[in-house]
């Protein structure tokens, strides 16, 4: 079967392509009353799996994509019974990896006018692997080609503020060192 986008698949220029719609379930929430980060992140696999199955990745027994690396933020929280959407946005691919970023947004409430709020994102990498090996394998001609469309449809996408973003603590000011005589030397 031919790799595709599924002729239903939404795209935001803005936002990527939406390809997960959701409701924050009553048990993933924690003691503090709104969804654990826990389930962020189900929602950020849930949303990838239906995307690769959409586009056929996952109709090929032989093909798959595993997770190498993601990194989450959290921005917004999300309480029991809010409907929330995922999307999709293609940042880099090469020979067997591919760049993404979903965003995860707090739909506004229905006749409210209101605009999504931007609840989570996820910077992902995985790789393309050969199921009978379950090694890395490259990526097909007719799954490159659609990577390349996509690549195109998001020409003009702004890049995330929040893309390769560093982990770390901010200070306005550097510290002070020790110096060797505080430390009893």
């Amino acid at each position: 079967m031919p790799f595709r986008l599924p002729p239903d698949l939404f795209f935001d220029p803005t936002r990527g392509f939406r390809i997960h719609e959701g409701v924050v379930a009553p048990d993933w929430t924690d003691r503090n009353g709104h969804m654990n980060v826990v389930y962020y992140r189900k929602a950020f696999d849930q949303a990838t799996q239906e995307m690769l199955a959409g586009i056929g990745l996952w109709d090929e027994g032989d093909r798959s994509s595993f997770a190498l690396e993601d990194h989450v933020t959290y921005q917004q929280e999300l309480h029991p019974g809010q409907p929330f959407f995922v999307t999709w946005q293609l940042l880099d691919f090469s020979e067997k990896l591919i760049h993404g970023f979903l965003r995860l947004f707090a739909a506004p409430e229905p006749g409210s006018g209101g605009a999504p709020v931007l609840a989570a994102t996820c910077e992902h990498i995985g790789i393309h692997v050969d199921m009978r090996t379950r090694r890395s394998a490259p990526i097909p001609p007719e799954y490159r080609a659609l990577l390349e469309e996509v690549a195109r449809r998001q020409a003009d996408m702004p890049l995330p503020p929040e893309r390769g973003r560093v982990i770390g603590i901010r200070r306005g000011a550097p510290r002070p060192s020790p110096s060797p005589t505080a430390s009893g030397a």
